[in-house]
């Protein structure tokens, strides 16, 4: 049976976003973000990235992994487990391995990593690269979530991003080791970004800025100013 993607289409038309999308981590963002951009009805290349292994404490807040997946590549778990919603002609294509400076990258990238260190290298792979006309980057801790929509190719943008949200590492916060993730706030996550996908794709410009505090429910927002 062919899916209908007829109810959608004034929000997201599958048919005319030929964008290659590009999901960066394969975590507690990345799991969660992939299912609803393949069930979007993608019709480009869905890169998925990690070198990671599924374990059993990734099973509890990493949204589409199974206890039988854990041993295996997280790259290849998401690929056997998206496998079966793609009738559209999603290609998804996996790399075991992290973006670094000189990745080649095009069409929408999508940071779901976990460090300074590589959002950094995935900043130098986009920065200036007018094949990437939108980064979304999410972060989580705890309860908290964040995420900031730009184009890379923006002075004002680079600016923005560089000065208040490249830092390193060691002045993240801490958090107690058994407050660091839970499921809710990546489900937020994802529909957030897909969220903003969408409106990139209708010519709207993406919200700058967006964290969301799902214990309190406070939410701040940022429109995002001269998006291209």
């Amino acid at each position: 049976m062919v899916a209908d993607y007829s109810d959608q289409t004034d929000i997201f038309d599958p048919a005319k976003f030929a964008w290659p999308v590009h999901m960066i981590g394969l975590g507690g963002i990345g799991s969660a973000t992939v299912l609803p951009l393949v069930k979007l009805g993608l019709r480009s290349t869905l890169h998925l990235w990690d070198n990671d292994e599924v374990e059993p404490r990734n099973i509890p807040a990493q949204l589409i992994y199974r206890p039988s997946d854990v041993g295996k590549p997280k790259v290849q778990a998401a690929i056997d487990i998206l496998s079966g919603y793609i009738e559209a002609p999603t290609e998804l294509q996996g790399h075991t391995e992290f973006v670094t400076a000189t990745t080649d990258l095009s069409g929408v990238v999508i940071s779901g990593v976990d460090s300074m260190s590589a959002r950094n290298d995935i900043w130098q792979a986009v920065k200036w690269n007018p094949e990437v006309p939108l980064l979304l980057d999410g972060r989580i801790g705890g309860e908290q979530l964040t995420l900031l929509a730009l184009s890379p190719s923006d002075p004002e943008a680079i600016e923005y991003y560089e000065e208040l949200w490249l830092f390193p590492d060691e002045e993240g916060a801490e958090l107690p080791c058994a407050a660091r993730t839970v499921i809710h706030p990546v489900v937020v996550l994802a529909g957030c970004i897909v969220a903003q996908l969408t409106r990139f794709a209708r010519g709207l410009p993406p919200t700058q800025y967006i964290d969301v505090h799902t214990k309190t429910t406070d939410v701040i927002v940022q429109p995002t100013p001269n998006f291209p």
